[in-house]
């Protein structure tokens, strides 16, 4: 097939590169940036925390769209770049491609998705994360099953996916998914404030404890909608908050697959305060806000959070204290 990869950042070049090596034609549509650190590099090398070491170059290496046609599109831009990018992904998808929006988070698609072909409009998650390092290096630090919307053609990709022994489902129904995916994602921005790599947050009682608040808040919103979440660990997504406040000699027993992760892996946000981009924290925890005030809840631990990103995103210092006192 005829794939490609719009908005190839991190995280898309090291999707591009699982599915190139299914077999199919690739093409990576990215910045001049991304572009030429490849071509200096001889190609994109897909490492991870468990030792693999894939390097390949993909069939295009695209900065603008002319005529392309694809049989699928996986857009991996940010949340908030989206409605920029609307007359590509209307040209696309005029052109007969399947759109698969692998965007973290709530409310991304709400501004462009009346502007698309319904039909040609899919979803998709990427659970793992995905560090940019040199030489057009991708590592994935942290394990997780690609999850696609179902259709005929990623009903292939994923029989190709687990064939090369990656993990890969397809599902009709996105919104619970999406639901107990944002569950998980709340750490993002968590540990852009913590400024430390996941597994040593993770290892600190205290910090846990305000991750564990921030998806009770979740918790409680999406109850009150009436979705129950997908689960994407071995606990239920009911019991996280209480597994997370547990003592560490308990929880470093418990938790041994949540903290089986590469001891440098942070979170996309943390990459994004760093490099002083624009973060997606409006569709993560101010998201969680903003369903909560419609519902005549309160959420302050997610509010919080995300005026503490606001400010690093200001160029602020923020203090870990206002969260864990």
């Amino acid at each position: 097939m005829q794939l490609a990869i719009f908005g190839a950042g991190s995280t898309g070049c090291y999707l591009g590169g699982l599915l190139q090596l299914c077999g199919h034609d690739v093409s990576l549509v990215c910045r001049e940036r991304i572009r030429d650190g490849i071509v200096k590099a001889g190609g994109i090398t897909l490492t991870d925390y468990t030792g693999q070491r894939e390097k390949l170059m993909p069939t295009a290496l695209l900065t603008q769209l002319a005529d392309q046609k694809f049989d699928a599109v996986f857009v991996t831009l940010k949340c908030h770049q989206l409605e920029a990018a609307l007359p590509d992904l209307q040209r696309l998808a005029h052109g007969g491609a399947e759109l698969f929006f692998m965007q973290n988070g709530l409310g991304s698609l709400a501004t462009i998705s009346e502007q698309l072909p319904s039909e040609k409009v899919k979803q998709g998650i990427t659970p793992f994360n995905v560090l940019s390092l040199d030489n057009a290096c991708f590592h994935r630090g942290t394990e997780g099953t690609l999850l696609f919307q179902r259709t005929a053609i990623t009903e292939q990709l994923a029989s190709e996916l687990n064939a090369i022994g990656f993990p890969a489902e397809v599902h009709d129904d996105m919104q619970p998914l999406i639901y107990g995916k944002l569950l998980l994602n709340l750490n993002n921005a968590f540990n852009a404030i913590a400024n430390q790599p996941i597994k040593t947050q993770l290892e600190n009682r205290a910090l846990r404890k305000v991750y564990a608040a921030a998806q009770r808040e979740w918790l409680a919103v999406a109850k009150r909608e009436g979705v129950q979440l997908a689960q994407f660990t071995a606990v239920k997504p009911s019991f996280m908050p209480f597994i997370l406040c547990l003592p560490n000699w308990i929880f470093l027993h418990l938790a041994k697959a949540m903290l089986a992760i590469d001891p440098k892996a942070r979170s996309s946000m943390w990459e994004d305060i760093q490099a002083g981009r624009k973060t997606e924290i409006e569709y993560l925890n101010e998201a969680v806000v903003k369903h909560a005030e419609k519902l005549g809840m309160d959420a302050p631990v997610n509010r919080q959070i995300s005026a503490m990103i606001h400010r690093l995103e200001q160029g602020d210092a923020v203090s870990l204290n206002q969260l864990c006192d």
